[in-house]
């Protein structure tokens, strides 16, 4: 059943009944997670998604209609009806070294008094405005943020250079990776995002797309970590040999399948000349991927969207931002063609269910009264380096020393304690990369039971075998780290897995805890709150018991 509420937001308990899940991620976000019910908005870029896929307002409306036992809203009518009918109206399209956006004249009116547009308009007309390319992206994240959908022909319009490549037959895909890869490459998008909880095997997705297309490919990503575990599942995946994959070293000629970092690609000299960037345009690319591709709304990684080539594919667990830019990924790269939900795969038993615990520590006398005489930027650090989280890390990692640990927190000095107490590896950005990648494969191998990790390990690292994590400090309550973090446990294991995160009580990370938790929470997670003394209470029973 659908409650509609308000112009864009719809209640639904849909009994797991499939098809009405499917229909309504045609056209809606599902944004919040709390069985039975579960919520989504009708955002502009889920209505456009739904117009390239076939569906009409009308059939829109009529499907809220059959199943709800309510009146529809009129303005939700109206904004469906609205949102919808601009789908198609400008058009942006190369001529020569300029772009030009054309629509009908009523629209091209509205366009003209936009000044986040006409401010990067080189002339404009009665039905036309002419930019520079180098405007396309800003250009179409500005239309976007007025609800304006504009069709892109701007792309490369070659196939771009073929790859005798084939996935191989010992390697079976999960059904809804194939599900996943058909929908691009049947679909014939030029481009489009993918969003797929951690552990769910996004990368294999990259690869079996890649290897359906067979073209040549750049795969952008966000460290050497990540870069690393790409290599490896092309070989692993792939009938493609190492002269053929390789991760660059910003030195040697690009290969027809070749690997780098966002940090790379918009690194710039002295003089402001984004030299690797003028390396990877000069190369007729079929596809690129866009590895935790919500990234790339920042200003520098933008840069990214910019490179040419027949299609571009997202990639992305969470595709959450805190400044509230996440759908400029959508206008950046192109309409998000397939999605699946971490509580669905769960349920499938693909992924592992995973408990929430927080856990409340106080500061002792003389750290709470610095706390209080602190400004509000040393609150924070304050907070998140409490010398009273310390007795509680080890009591945990002690209560699991039979599993495979992960420690994870913000600011390094205080995880350098924590390493030294617990004599396990610190992973930094300090850390080379060799250490760091040779720590990796030592945990996955069961070698190391226990990492302690600062933000570096927070996106794209692969270690499926994680049981616990402890987090001891985060970036203020940012929801793409908590998912991140999460993430890590999310392969499945026969008891699922531990997610702790202790914050220092009555002090600002209380307040970010908040956040964090209600994000959680609107996910399908459990959580459960206690204070240290509950649970060193907890602990001596158990002892007891033992």
């Amino acid at each position: 059943m659908i409650y509609p509420q308000g112009m864009d937001t719809l209640y639904v308990d849909h009994g797991d009944d499939m098809h009405i899940i499917h229909q309504l991620d045609c056209f809606a976000q599902r944004i919040h997670e709390r069985p039975p019910f579960f919520v989504y908005k009708l955002t502009h870029e889920q209505l456009w998604n739904a117009c390239r896929t076939g569906w009409s307002a009308a059939k829109v409306i009529q499907f809220i209609r059959t199943h709800t036992n309510t009146p529809l809203p009129s303005t939700l009518q109206q904004h469906v009806v609205q949102t919808m009918g601009r789908w198609g109206q400008l058009r942006l399209e190369t001529d020569r070294n300029d772009v030009v956006l054309t629509g009908a004249k009523k629209v091209m009116d509205e366009i003209q008094r936009l000044p986040s547009v006409t401010k990067q308009a080189s002339s404009r007309g009665p039905d036309s405005m002419i930019f520079p390319h180098t405007a396309i992206a800003l250009v179409k994240v500005a239309l976007a943020k007025h609800g304006f959908h504009v069709a892109d022909a701007t792309a490369a319009t070659t196939t771009g250079k073929s790859l005798s490549v084939q996935l191989r037959e010992d390697k079976p895909l999960r059904p809804y990776q194939s599900t996943a890869i058909s929908r691009f490459v049947d679909g014939n998008l030029q481009s489009g995002v993918m969003v797929l909880p951690c552990g769910a095997g996004k990368t294999v997705i990259g690869v079996g797309v890649m290897a359906v297309l067979a073209v040549h490919t750049l795969v952008l990503v966000p460290n050497e970590a990540s870069a690393a575990q790409w290599h490896k599942h092309i070989l692993d995946f792939t009938t493609l040999t190492p002269d053929i994959v390789s991760i660059d070293d910003g030195f040697n000629t690009p290969t027809p399948v070749t690997i780098t970092t966002y940090q790379r690609l918009t690194a710039r000299r002295k003089n402001g000349d984004f030299h690797h960037l003028r390396r990877y345009t000069k190369h007729t690319w079929g596809l690129i991927i866009y590895d935790e591709v919500h990234l790339l709304p920042a200003p520098l990684f933008r840069l990214a969207a910019d490179l040419q080539s027949a299609r571009r594919l997202g990639l992305s667990a969470t595709l959450i931002r805190e400044d509230g830019r996440a759908s400029d990924v959508f206008t950046l790269i192109g309409p998000k063609c397939y999605e699946v939900h971490t509580v669905d795969l769960v349920r499938q038993g693909y992924l592992s269910q995973v408990r929430c615990q927080e856990i409340l520590v106080p500061l002792n006398a003389a750290a709470q009264k610095t706390y209080d005489a602190a400004p509000i930027r040393l609150k924070h650090r304050l907070a998140a380096d409490n010398e009273d989280k310390l007795p509680l890390v080890l009591s945990l990692c002690a209560r699991h020393r039979d599993q495979q640990i992960l420690v994870m927190g913000h600011y390094t000095a205080f995880l350098a304690k924590v390493a030294r107490q617990l004599n396990c590896p610190l992973l930094s950005g300090d850390t080379p990369k060799a250490d760091r990648l040779k720590a990796y494969t030592a945990f996955r191998k069961g070698e190391v039971s226990c990492l302690v990790l600062s933000r570096i390990a927070n996106v794209a690292v692969d270690l499926p075998n994680a049981d616990v994590a402890i987090q001891i400090s985060g970036l203020f309550g940012s929801r793409q780290e908590e998912a991140q973090r999460l993430g890590r446990l999310l392969r499945p294991k026969a008891e699922g897995g531990l997610f702790y995160t202790l914050v220092s009580a009555q002090t600002v990370e209380e307040k970010t805890a908040r956040h964090r938790q209600h994000f959680l929470l609107e996910h399908g997670y459990t959580y459960e709150t206690m204070t240290a003394a509950e649970m060193e209470k907890e602990r001596m029973m158990n002892v007891e018991i033992e």
